[in-house]
């Protein structure tokens, strides 16, 4: 079965885990199960099977899906150790799983870890942020007779409470903030109405210190302080407009910030609540991850120590509450999360069934992934499904990951990484390799507009001095939507990236509800969500997609977030769910 996948590779042909797996598990009969003890002391088992290997090829390729399985595991649920039960007569097998520690740099430095190690970064810093420094990650190895018996999984229990969120926004003053990796998006709520939203695109990984990151978003939430304050004294036509447009710089937000707090004098007050989502993990309130793309500039500074800078941004929650009232919550979440909270909130108010929970993705510069449990709690989990390993035949494809066309992910260097197969980074990586061939003057006219650019022999979309990411994505967009028969095999492709998600995510993480609600610019054109979900049926019947548009708009917020002139339910959804999130707190 190992020559098909192989000859699939060759081939240049994508390999999908999924289809690995199901064929190993039904032609496989070598136990190589895998017990998580996950960070609650819960354990999750994945009973893998291997097949029989001929020759040093199909051994490597055995070797590299339980490296991608074991990577994907990590990646997502983290834990405390993995226990791998095998027969011990099987010495290929059982060498696979001694060799796990030094694949994964289980001993090595953090500073000095790559690829599949990078996945243990993010680990230790949840282990040491919940347990204290002395916790550290194991793997072990046992016969498959002394395999103990799997516990069922724990019952949920307690009542959802996203139909109450809504109502604690009365009388208070409430800022969401949705923090990405090329925009800020802020809400605020004065008494329960939808009374300002602000934008602002920045470019987190092109800051080489912590205080780059964190200054502009303790700006902004100053700023909307002032805004709020006058707004909810009265006085809204006082605001300082200007410095609330998108492409006001820090000084001039500087500037407003300054002006409406002297304007409002006395009548400055603090937020009631802070809600917010940052693009990387986040386990109990505190930034802990530090592997994504946002923080390259910080870990390639060879000025500065990344573990004392990336500290600063672990603290931001902290920061953040010099802005709120005195004993109010500053609550943070990942951006995935928040995305299905977000809808869950409005799925509630709706009256909506929220006995299985929910599931979402956001599509923008990464894939986000929000998973929220049935009585409305967030796992503890990293969640970083962005990383997961996805197609085992991609490591025959060179080009290095700043590339546009490379498969490799941004953060660990690893091939078949989902990163390059969704949001944005999938769409310029398709356009790249198809538009030449398919639609030579489009291409041509994406290159003489600059949206993508040689630089050698490297292809890029560039992101400086001026940031094309957006423009290009917004272009490639509208070309779909119109009918460009190139660009709509694009956003038909990446539906079929989703549905090879869904079935790994389903996998993994095991979740009640099958469903899934996308967010994010990829699904702001109702003609391009259309084309996902015609790809993702390609592969699996059976998922049911929903785009996070004004359909979603049930509550007094996203209803007039719906009806505003200059935004969008698929823009700022996660800034006003950010809002009920914050509220969350004040129960």
């Amino acid at each position: 079965m190992i020559k098909q996948f192989l000859q699939q590779a060759a081939e240049g042909r994508c390999v999908f885990i999924t289809d690995v797996r199901e064929a190993f598990q039904t032609g496989g009969a070598r136990p190589f199960h895998l017990h998580v003890t996950l960070y609650d002391r819960s354990i999750r088992v994945f009973p893998l099977l291997l097949p029989e290997t001929a020759g040093e090829d199909e051994k490597q390729f055995a070797a590299e899906y339980v490296y991608a399985s074991v990577y994907n595991l990590l990646s997502a649920l983290g834990g405390r150790r993995v226990d791998i039960y095998l027969d011990r007569t099987d010495r290929e097998a059982a060498e696979l799983a001694e060799g796990l520690g030094q694949v994964f740099q289980l001993e090595t430095e953090k500073t000095a870890r790559t690829g599949y190690g990078r996945c243990l970064n993010v680990n230790e810093r949840v282990l040491a942020a919940l347990f204290g420094k002395e916790e550290k990650f194991a793997f072990g190895v046992h016969d498959v007779k002394e395999e103990p018996a799997a516990q069922p999984p724990k019952a949920v229990e307690g009542q959802p409470v996203f139909a109450r969120l809504p109502a604690l926004t009365k009388g208070k003053m409430v800022l969401g903030m949705d923090i990405g990796g090329t925009d800020v998006k802020l809400a605020v709520s004065v008494d329960g109405q939808l009374a300002l939203c602000k934008e602002f695109d920045w470019l987190p990984a092109a800051c080489t210190r912590a205080e780059e990151i964190t200054a502009p978003l303790l700006l902004l939430t100053r700023l909307l302080r002032g805004a709020g304050s006058l707004y909810r004294a009265g006085r809204e036509a006082e605001i300082d407009r200007a410095a609330l447009g998108k492409h006001a710089s820090m000084a001039e937000m500087e500037r407003g910030a300054a002006a409406m707090e002297r304007c409002a004098g006395a009548q400055l007050r603090q937020f009631d609540a802070i809600g917010l989502c940052f693009p990387d993990v986040v386990i109990q309130n505190r930034i802990v991850g530090g592997e994504t793309h946002k923080t390259l500039g910080l870990r390639n500074n060879p000025e500065t120590r990344y573990e004392e800078q990336f500290a600063k941004i672990t603290a931001l929650n902290e920061a953040l509450s010099a802005y709120v009232a005195e004993g109010g919550p500053v609550m943070n979440t990942n951006d995935g999360p928040m995305a299905a909270f977000a809808a869950a909130v409005e799925q509630a108010a709706a009256g909506g069934d929220l006995s299985k929970g929910f599931f979402a993705h956001t599509l923008g510069t990464d894939l986000g992934t929000g998973w929220v449990r049935p009585d409305g709690s967030i796992p503890e989990l990293p969640l970083e499904v962005y990383n997961f390993i996805i197609d085992l035949g991609a490591a025959r494809r060179k080009l290095a990951a700043e590339d546009v066309r490379s498969v490799r992910s941004f953060n660990t260097g690893l091939p078949g990484a989902l990163q390059r197969y969704t949001g944005q980074s999938g769409v310029f990586r398709l356009a790249a390799e198809n538009l030449p061939r398919q639609a030579p003057e489009l291409w041509e006219e994406l290159l003489r507009r600059g949206l993508f650019r040689w630089e050698g022999e490297r292809l890029t979309v560039p992101e400086r001095p001026e940031d094309m990411r957006k423009a290009c994505l917004e272009l490639l967009m509208e070309k779909a939507a119109a009918g460009q028969p190139a660009c709509e095999e694009i956003f038909r492709t990446v539906g079929e990236y989703l549905a090879v998600t869904w079935r790994e995510t389903e996998y993994v993480l095991r979740p009640e509800t099958k469903d899934r609600t996308l967010f994010g610019r990829l699904v702001k054109l109702p003609a391009c969500f259309h084309l996902l979900r015609e790809g993702a049926a390609r592969r699996e019947t059976a998922l049911r997609q929903y785009a996070a548009d004004g359909q979603l708009a049930n509550t007094t917020l996203m209803r007039q977030l719906d009806a505003h002139p200059d935004y969008t339910v698929a823009q700022f959804a996660q800034a006003v769910g950010a809002i009920y999130y914050g509220c969350l707190g004040l129960q």
